[in-house]
């Protein structure tokens, strides 16, 4: 049997005159315990209240879209950039616009230097407030940007922009991009002229479009048989709508070398399926049946918007 060293006899008799000195020292007093056992979590409760009062209070009272812009007027490069990001999502969710902005957003496009690459991302962005806020005092600057800018994109987000303006006074200068010599322009300006054409329920817009279901770009006939059935309700373009929701025929058609080949068709089929539903034609409904189905169909996305179709050509 080991025997006990001193030390170690030392160490036993150090442990166990701390536990009596714990055995027999005073308890605490009902005070200590509550104060250990209720107002330390209570503190704890009232610190994480507060922190989230604060934020209620940072989400109920939130920048206006004036404040931002004033932001983009006199902020640096990357103040306006983030100012432009905050100024396009508040005016998205606002739900009236403040009066005299659209001149003011307008008037900060205008100031922007287009040879300074540091302010693409801003000027697209202010484009799309133009559109957002819907006032036709952007109507001439939209057309301008629309009909020369040198940058391809930059025409691209106007034309989007006078689409969701709706101007009526701006369908004539709309119509004549359809014959723009660049696809792009053309695509764009047939989505976007069919969306004003049909708010202001002009069908004057009908036989231009129908004239590019056979462009060489399959993607401007995919727009013009689009804005046909889904703003005027016209079915001229039926036989490109059954191509789109055609997978073979959108492989046979988007580059292979695409690296948005998958997107593009899936957006192809969905656009289609929006475009089947307004017309309420319920000769595709066998096609979008074949769509629900996930052994033939696999972008979950594209089943989704086909069995929506599906319902409201049931429901029609």
């Amino acid at each position: 049997m080991a025997s006990i060293t001193p030390q170690m006899s030392d160490d036993l008799e150090l442990q166990k005159r701390i536990a009596e000195e714990a055995q027999v020292g005073p308890a605490a007093s009902p005070a200590v315990r509550a104060f250990q056992f209720f107002l330390v979590p209570l503190l704890i409760v009232g610190v994480c209240v507060g922190i989230y009062a604060g934020f209620g209070v940072l989400v109920s009272n939130p920048r206006s879209a004036a404040e931002w812009l004033e932001d983009i007027e006199h902020g640096g490069p990357n103040t306006r950039n983030h100012a432009a990001l905050q100024l396009v999502q508040n005016l998205r969710s606002a739900r009236a616009p403040e009066p005299g902005l659209a001149a003011r957003v307008a008037k900060a496009y205008r100031a922007t230097d287009p040879k300074d690459e540091r302010n693409r991302y801003l000027r697209v962005s202010l484009i799309t407030a133009m559109g957002i806020l819907q006032d036709a005092e952007s109507s001439d600057l939209l057309l301008e940007l629309a009909r020369k800018d040198e940058d391809l994109e930059l025409r691209a987000v106007a034309l989007d922009a006078l689409g969701a303006l709706k101007d009526p006074a701006t369908l004539p200068e709309l119509v004549k991009l359809l014959d723009d010599p660049n696809p792009l322009v053309r695509k764009y300006a047939a989505f976007n002229a069919g969306a004003v054409a049909g708010k202001a329920g002009d069908r004057g817009v009908v036989e231009p479009l129908r004239r590019l279901l056979g462009d060489p770009s399959p993607d401007v006939g995919w727009n013009a048989a689009f804005a046909l059935a889904y703003f005027l309700e016209d079915a001229s373009g039926t036989d490109t709508l059954r191509k789109m929701l055609d997978r073979k025929y959108l492989a046979e058609t988007i580059p292979p070398a695409d690296p948005q080949r998958e997107l593009l068709s899936a957006r192809a089929m969905i656009t289609a399926c929006n475009a089947v539903a307004k017309l309420r034609d319920r000769s595709f409904l066998p096609r979008l049946r074949e769509l629900i189905d996930p052994a033939r169909e696999r972008d979950a996305d594209v089943r989704f918007i086909a069995n929506k179709a599906i319902h409201e050509l049931e429901r029609n």
